[in-house]
């Protein structure tokens, strides 16, 4: 699904309109939230989760997470629901599953780290404590109740921001900002804060760690040119970063958020004879052959502060 435009727009009809729906969205989420007594693990459970729907930067901000507690001599397991995936309860292994069989982003995280496929949180943790994790990072899962998260960062795009600010499907909230901020440790900015978030924050929590951060593509880029295509939840991010780091687009193909690639996408796309730029997500769902083709941008997720991330993390996690 493609984000309706409405949806960061302030003073929008279409907004206003659908504020009450939103308004009964968003109870029903706190109910669900205050009336669920979460499995606590005898291991800290690090959630990185965000209050806005789409693409906020969750996964390489996970990786990074997960990068440091490695440094730290842990044993990090990595716990994702897998979106549309056919699979549960399962570790992923590469050699057999594919992005169909556990989501794409457990690909990404199952090439770093022991990663675990479970829409049932609890039994996810307990599969990772049964199997050695020292750390559980939980990807997405902020307003799943039924685990007790030991640190939680709340990440937004600073472009978007919060939108209009209303919850779904007025809006591109899950919940009320207020209502979110209340379980996090720590609101995590990605990119320059180009709508006043950080003040929104303060205005609600004035103690609340707002941290900032960017991501930045691992390869050299500058001087490259051809075509960029990207199925997630904010293309047009990827799009820009491409051309901030020195690439020149000759066009921009976004497809729905978790598109399923077939054969005939890419070879419809490798026809314009240029080269063809994607992201990491969407490349774990392309066949090897057409993958190989193509020029795909990993990314790294970048602290802007290195003291502040590490200060909530060590006064949460001992």
């Amino acid at each position: 699904m493609k984000q309706p435009d409405f949806w960061h727009k302030n003073n929008s009809v279409f907004g206003k309109i659908l504020s009450p729906l939103g308004i009964v969205y968003e109870k029903i989420v706190a109910y669900r939230l205050n009336h669920n007594k979460p499995y606590k693990p005898e291991v800290p459970v690090v959630c990185v989760g965000n209050i806005c729907v789409g693409g906020t930067g969750k996964t390489p901000l996970s990786l990074s997470l997960a990068d440091y507690f490695i440094k730290q001599g842990k044993n990090v397991f990595f716990l994702n629901h897998g979106y549309k995936s056919k699979l549960q309860d399962i570790v992923v292994d590469l050699s057999v599953h594919n992005a169909s069989d556990v989501s794409d982003e457990a690909m990404i995280f199952a090439s770093k780290l022991p990663t675990i496929i479970n829409k049932d949180r609890k039994k996810g943790a307990q599969k990772a404590l049964n199997l050695g994790a020292d750390i559980i990072i939980m990807d997405d899962g902020f307003q799943n109740p039924s685990v007790y998260k030991t640190l939680s960062f709340v990440v937004f795009d600073g472009k978007k921001g919060i939108g209009n600010g209303f919850c779904m499907p007025a809006g591109p909230l899950r919940e009320s900002l207020k209502q979110g901020l209340k379980r996090a440790d720590a609101a995590v900015i990605v990119g320059a804060d180009l709508t006043g978030l950080e003040q929104k924050i303060k205005k609600i929590y004035p103690k609340m760690p707002v941290l900032f951060g960017h991501v930045e593509p691992n390869v050299n880029l500058k001087g490259l040119k051809g075509i960029a295509f990207a199925g997630i939840g904010y293309p047009e991010k990827f799009f820009s970063m491409l051309e901030k780091y020195g690439v020149q687009l000759s066009e921009k193909i976004s497809f729905p958020d978790h598109y399923a690639y077939k054969r005939s996408d890419i070879e419809k796309l490798l026809a314009y004879k240029q080269p063809l730029f994607t992201t990491m997500k969407d490349a774990v769902k392309i066949d090897a052959d057409l993958r190989a083709k193509l020029t795909v941008v990993d990314i790294d997720f970048v602290w802007d502060d290195t003291q502040n991330w590490e200060k909530v993390i060590n006064g949460k996690i001992k």
